[in-house]
């Protein structure tokens, strides 16, 4: 489905995803500051299993509970940002006439 400007009735209209890119990012950041004692914890089990396995486990294992909590945190932060996009934001930007308009309203 096109949509089109109410404005101008143009075809050329793109969406902005403000809330969905500012989101992600937030959500990124969230994750890994919160997994950083879970990330703690698994570094300190990697340090014990480290001792058959080598040093480099708890460091792994940190670094591993850092990525994991920021990627589930970006991917979470992004829905609700498209939430608030598609409902409560003007997302869409006709680049004929510069208006912008939420298409739902």
């Amino acid at each position: 489905m096109t949509t089109s400007c109410p404005k101008c009735k143009s075809v050329y209209v793109i969406t902005k995803d403000t809330a969905r890119k500012i989101g992600g990012v937030l959500g990124a950041t969230a994750g890994a500051v919160s997994a950083v004692p879970a990330g703690y914890s698994g570094s300190l089990i990697g340090m014990r299993v480290g001792l058959v396995a080598g040093p480099m486990g708890g460091v792994a294992g940190a670094i591993l509970g850092g990525l994991i909590g920021s990627a589930a945190g970006a991917a979470t932060g992004s829905a609700v940002g498209k939430v608030i996009d598609d409902e409560i934001l003007d997302n869409c930007l006709c680049t004929q006439c510069g208006h912008e308009f939420n298409p739902h309203s």
